[in-house]
């Protein structure tokens, strides 16, 4: 049986990064992200005992949140 179904409509694998490796690539801790989370701010789906997040929702929610800094 074939759908309709637009092939873009889902992300694509690798547009998915996993919780350890977003800790390592933007230095957060465990806890700054769940409460990132938890606030609503940044969306996040588990499967098993994994959480991961879309490339998009963390550009997305980086740039909403974006200052400048001068030391």
């Amino acid at each position: 049986m074939m759908t309709n179904e637009d092939p873009n409509a889902y992300p694509v694998l690798f547009d998915w990064i996993e919780m350890s490796d977003l800790l390592l690539m933007l230095h957060l801790t465990k806890n700054t992200l769940r409460e990132w989370c938890s606030e609503g701010g940044l969306k996040c789906s588990r499967i098993k005992n994994k959480t991961y997040f879309l490339r998009q929702d963390i550009e997305r929610f980086m740039y909403s949140h974006y200052q400048t800094y001068n030391p």
